[in-house]
């Protein structure tokens, strides 16, 4: 990250202020949540979505889980359990590991069936169904992506995962050719929280850059690390998170996740991705 150009001048979409917001609930509403997916707000938290008992066992499953995996040194990811995509990897490297941890990470929800991230999915897909959309598992040749993964990151540096975007990443990646997500039509993040204390909040700028300025920065495949300096200028939301919270937002716009303020500490958090593929399906894929 300290290695790019500060003195590029991002350039992109902005959107007005009334798009630009997080929405907070209590209680999950699943018309803000498509509000979301539609493009018609940047995101919406709902506060202790997940009873701290349910996030208590899904840690322990996490924690002693055999598929932990822990990442290499320089990665984002810290530790993990589910498929990662990679460039270097293939779309069929994927799929094959998306298989091979599906019932790894359905694991983690042992004990909590009823009360965790699929249940209320099911409960979410149920509400689309009566609007006359199928939300489903993204496909490729009819082999299906991953479901979830998790992820925990340590205390460390200024961010544990440092300022990027992911919507034109996954449009344009060669690496992911054939793969339906590159026809979403608003690619956003889904996340339930699972652990975490102070520190670990969500921050969004509102630029969603373009191709210049990726290039003028020197990405390649992904836009890792955008510097601080490029980002002054920007208006920005910080979103604190709790164990419990489930949150959706759009990640067109630049984001990243402040460092924990104690030393050996971790902000653990389910991941998936969500989008409209057409008017009547929503993609679901990690």
């Amino acid at each position: 990250m300290d290695d790019r150009p500060t003195r590029v001048r991002l350039t992109g979409d902005v959107h007005p202020a009334d798009y630009f917001c997080f929405v907070e609930r209590e209680e999950i509403d699943w018309e803000l949540w498509t509000d979301v997916l539609r493009g018609r707000v940047l995101g919406v938290i709902f506060r202790g979505a997940l009873a701290p008992e349910v996030c208590e066992r899904i840690r322990r499953n996490f924690w002693s889980s055999p598929i932990l995996k822990q990442a290499g040194s320089n990665s984002p990811n810290g530790y993990g359990c589910g498929p990662q995509m990679v460039g270097a990897n293939g779309l069929d490297r994927y799929l094959d590991a998306a298989e091979q941890t599906r019932a790894g990470v359905d694991a983690l929800f042992t004990g909590v069936e009823d009360r965790a991230v699929p249940a209320l999915l099911d409960d979410y897909r149920g509400h689309l169904a009566r609007q006359g959309v199928n939300l489903r598992l993204a496909e490729r040749h009819g082999r299906r992506a991953g479901s979830y993964k998790l992820r925990s990151r340590e205390a460390s540096g200024a961010y544990s995962l440092v300022p990027h975007d992911d919507a034109d990443t996954i449009r344009r990646a060669p690496y992911l050719r054939g793969f339906e997500v590159q026809s979403a039509q608003h690619v956003c993040n889904a996340l339930a929280c699972v652990e975490n204390g102070p520190g670990g909040a969500l921050t969004v700028w509102n630029i969603a850059p373009d191709a210049a300025s990726r290039r003028a920065l020197g990405f390649g495949d992904d836009s890792y690390g955008y510097p601080q300096e490029t980002l002054s200028g920007f208006q920005k939301v910080t979103v604190p998170v709790e164990a419990g919270d489930m949150y959706v937002f759009d990640v067109s716009k630049v984001h990243a996740v402040g460092r924990r303020d104690e030393e050996g500490t971790y902000r653990s958090t389910i991941q998936w991705s969500m989008s409209f593929l057409d008017s009547t399906t929503v993609l679901h894929w990690c």
